[in-house]
C-alpha cells in the first residue's frame, strides 16, 4: 500500500478497514470496510498462512554487499538543515541540496551509480509481529541517476567522481517523528556498481522537520453554568518540547451576592496528553487476518508528557463587583519525556496534543461587616477545560527556501551615478605635483 505520493496533499484511504485499540479503553474489535460501511466480523482462527520461499526470506532481510576497500562513497549536504515552515497544506517545502563522488583510487570502470532518497514508517504494533512486510513500509520519494550504460567510458575511470544533486522537498510529506506506535524516518541510500562486479552502497540518514511559525496569542473563555463563574485563559499559538510556556488565568464571577457566598481556589491541576493514532497495513500473506486485501489495523495510545499541580501564588480579589482570581501557570513539556511533534500523515498517522486543566474551587459564606470569620457551606466543583496545542520544531534562524530567492529586477534600487569622462581641454596644473611625478606624467 502506498504511504507517500508526491502529487497526494490530503490522507486518502480507501478500502481499509481497521480495529480499534486504545491504552485506556478498547471499544471494539470489529472490522469495518470504509468503502460500503458495513461491519465484518472476520475469522480468527489460528491457520498457517502461505509462507514465503527461501530465496524471498533471504531477500527481504540484510543483503550481503561485496564493497570494495579501494572506492568509497562520500556526501555533503550543502543546502541548511530541512525545514518545513508552516502546515502542510501551506507549507512551500524544504530544498536539499549537495555533493556526491567516489575516490575511486584504482580508476574502475562503474556501470551504475545511482541515489535514492526513502521514507521508511515502522510500524510499532504490526498485523502480524514476526513479519517485516507488515512492521515496515517503504515509499521511493526521489531517485537521481548519476551513471548509466550512456555515461562515456572517460568519466567512470576518473579517480574522484563528483555529481551534485538537488530535489525540493514537498511540503505536504509528514516530518520525521517516532511516537509509541509509528516511527517516520528519511534515508538517502547510495548504489555504485563496478564492471568487475564490486558494489559499494552509503546510507545516511536525514532530519526532515516542521515548524509552525508562532503567531498572536489564544485567548479563550470558559462558562460553568449553574454558577456565574467564568474562566478567561491566554495560552501561547505554539508550544515546543523541552520548554515552558506561560499560561494566564482569570477566574471571574466569584462572588454571589445574592447568597452571600463565595468561592475559593483550593487547587489547580494541569497536564499534557499526547495522542497518538496509527493505522498498521496488512500484507498479501496476512491481509487473510483481517478479512481480506485491502485492511488495517487502528491503534490508539494516550500517554501524559507533562503535568503539575497548584496550591498557592494566585491573587483573590473579593472586593470588586464580580470578584476575580488571577494567577499564572507555568506548564512545558520535559525533554525526558520524548514528546512527538504535531503529526498528520497520509497513512493514517496522527499525533495531537490536549491540554488538560482543572480548577477545584470551595463554596463559603462571605463574612459580614469587619468579621473575618469564614464559614464552608460544604459545597466545591471541579472546572476542567480543555486545550487543543500546537507542539511544533523550532524555527531557529533559518527562513524557508522560496524566501531566499534574490529580488526581483523592479525591486532593485537606482544605481549609483556613473563618472564622467574628462575633458581633454580641461587645464590642469602641475605645480602642487612633486618633480619626479611631474616628469613623469608630462613624458620625460
Amino acid at each position: 500500500m502506498p504511504v507517500y505520493n508526491n502529487y497526494i496533499s490530503v490522507p486518502r484511504f480507501k478500502r481499509i478497514g481497521y480495529h480499534i485499540k486504545s491504552t485506556r479503553t478498547i471499544s471494539t474489535t470489529s472490522v469495518f470496510n470504509l468503502e460500503s460501511g458495513e461491519m465484518i466480523m472476520p475469522s480468527l482462527s489460528r491457520r498457517k498462512f502461505a509462507q514465503k520461499s527461501k530465496s524471498e526470506s533471504a531477500k527481504s532481510s540484510k543483503s550481503s554487499l561485496k564493497s570494495s576497500p579501494d572506492s568509497a562513497i562520500d556526501l555533503k549536504i550543502e543546502s541548511p538543515p530541512l525545514v518545513l515552515y508552516g502546515p502542510p497544506k501551506e507549507s512551500s517545502g524544504a530544498l536539499l541540496s549537495g555533493l556526491i563522488h567516489i575516490d575511486n583510487e584504482q580508476g574502475k570502470e562503474w556501470e551504475s551509480f545511482t541515489m535514492t532518497l526513502l521514507a521508511e514508517t515502522l510500524n510499532k504494533r504490526p498485523v502480524h509481529g514476526a513479519c517485516s512486510d507488515c512492521a515496515t513500509q517503504v515509499d521511493v520519494i526521489n531517485r537521481w541517476t548519476f551513471i548509466s550504460a550512456t555515461t562515456t567510458a572517460s568519466a567512470r575511470r576518473d579517480l574522484l567522481l563528483s555529481y551534485p544533486f538537488s530535489y525540493l522537498l514537498p511540503g505536504h510529506l509528514p516530518a520525521s517523528n517516532d511516537n509509541a506506535l509509528s516511527r517516520i524516518s528519511y534515508t538517502l541510500v547510495a548504489r555504485a556498481i563496478a564492471a568487475d562486479g564490486d558494489e559499494v552502497q552509503f546510507k545516511k540518514s536525514i532530519t526532515v522537520e516542521r515548524s509552525i511559525l508562532p503567531g498572536p496569542d489564544r485567548h479563550s473563555v470558559r462558562v460553568f453554568p449553574p454558577t456565574t463563574l467564568s474562566a478567561t485563559l491566554k495560552l501561547p499559538s505554539v508550544v515546543h518540547t523541552g520548554s515552558d510556556f506561560a499560561i494566564d488565568v482569570r477566574l471571574d464571577g466569584i462572588l454571589n451576592k445574592a447568597k452571600n457566598t463565595r468561592w475559593r481556589l483550593r487547587k489547580v491541576n494541569w497536564r499534557i496528553d499526547e495522542n497518538s493514532k496509527a493505522v498498521s497495513p496488512a500484507c498479501k500473506y496476512h491481509s487473510a487476518k483481517l478479512g481480506g486485501a485491502g485492511k488495517g489495523v487502528a491503534h490508539e495510545d494516550i500517554r501524559t508528557v507533562g503535568f503539575g499541580d497548584i496550591k498557592t501564588g494566585w491573587k483573590s480579589d473579593f472586593e470588586s463587583a464580580d470578584g476575580k482570581i488571577e494567577l499564572e501557570i507555568m506548564a512545558g513539556i520535559p525533554a525526558h519525556t520524548k514528546a512527538a511533534c504535531q503529526l498528520d500523515a497520509a497513512n493514517g498517522s496522527t499525533v495531537e496534543h490536549i491540554l488538560v486543566v482543572e480548577m477545584i474551587v470551595a463554596e463559603e459564606h462571605k463574612p459580614a461587616g469587619p468579621s473575618r470569620l469564614v464559614t464552608p457551606t460544604g459545597a466545591a466543583r471541579v472546572l476542567r477545560m480543555q486545550f487543543k496545542l500546537v507542539v511544533t520544531a523550532r524555527s531557529g534562524l533559518g527562513i524557508s527556501w522560496d524566501e531566499e530567492a534574490p529580488p526581483m529586477y523592479e525591486n532593485v534600487p537606482a544605481a549609483p551615478p556613473s563618472y564622467g569622462i574628462p575633458d581633454s581641454r580641461t587645464s590642469f596644473s602641475y605645480a602642487a605635483i612633486p618633480p619626479p611625478l611631474a616628469q613623469m606624467l608630462n613624458g620625460v
